[in-house]
């Protein structure tokens, strides 16, 4: 009996050892496949690579069961602003739980990404958003350009000013039912208030630009402004990541490239 005993636990012992290793090991190759991913991305040569971690929890058993039990992605800024055009992504936290194989593509059963987007690129994204907005006002949209913009933490609005202090206006963020949202709070041309449509037509243009470049189809359950510029906190339940990633999410191609 104490023979039999011995055996059953060096045979224990030995799987568990060998459940260890492939641990590790599946660990490190999925951490290489994700830096490898990210590396591809434009300007990601210059930035540091993303820390990725798996939790507690181990992968090999929840591979097993079907799904990768979790996985957090920390990934460094490629962001890169000339004017009204950028390219990269600002840095990210992005979480995700139970991820599965449905139908041949990854779908995340929980999603979470944090970011903080930069003074500068909120500039550049409101002024694109002008144009589409306003397209139809040849006067607004042959004055009005966003001059520079300036988080105030204290408010929590951000102050923009067009065509170097010609006119000015307040946004507050107002996330309403998971989207984004901005309200006016202060709208002046030439020291004179602006009627309200223009007001709801440039805050529509700064939710709608950060809508098409961030947010996506992804629920907004916070906005913040810090300095320098707007903390957003997303999420997202039964997330396909192929059609995250051809949403061209923040930070999100580290996760899908593979």
């Amino acid at each position: 009996m104490k023979t039999a005993w011995k055996w059953i636990i060096g045979v224990l012992a030995t799987l568990l050892v060998l459940l260890l290793i492939a641990e590790a090991g599946i660990r490190t190759f999925l951490a290489h496949q994700i830096t490898s991913g990210f590396e591809q991305q434009p300007g990601a040569a210059a930035a540091a690579d993303p820390k990725v971690s798996f939790g507690s929890s181990p992968v090999t058993l929840g591979l097993i069961g079907g799904s990768l039990p979790h996985m957090t992605v920390e990934t460094p800024s490629t962001l890169s602003v000339n004017g009204d055009e950028f390219s990269g992504t600002p840095a990210a936290t992005i979480r995700l739980d139970k991820v599965r194989i449905t139908g041949g593509e990854p779908v995340a059963r929980d999603f979470q990404l944090d970011t903080e987007l930069p003074n500068d690129f909120i500039r550049a994204v409101l002024n694109q958003g002008i144009h589409e907005q306003l397209g139809d006002n040849r006067f607004l949209t042959s004055v009005i350009t966003v001059s520079d913009v300036t988080s105030n933490p204290d408010s929590g609005t951000f102050a923009l000013t067009f065509t170097s202090g010609v006119a000015g206006i307040e946004l507050r963020p107002t996330p309403t039912d998971g989207q984004l949202g901005f309200e006016a709070t202060n709208t002046t041309l030439f020291g004179f208030d602006l009627p309200s449509d223009v007001s709801a037509s440039l805050s529509d243009a700064m939710a709608e630009g950060l809508r098409q470049e961030v947010t996506g189809g992804l629920e907004v359950r916070d906005m913040t402004v810090v300095p320098g510029g707007l903390h957003l906190e997303m999420t997202g339940h039964d997330v396909n990541l192929q059609n995250l990633q051809a949403e061209a999410q923040p930070g999100f191609s580290a996760v899908s490239a593979r």
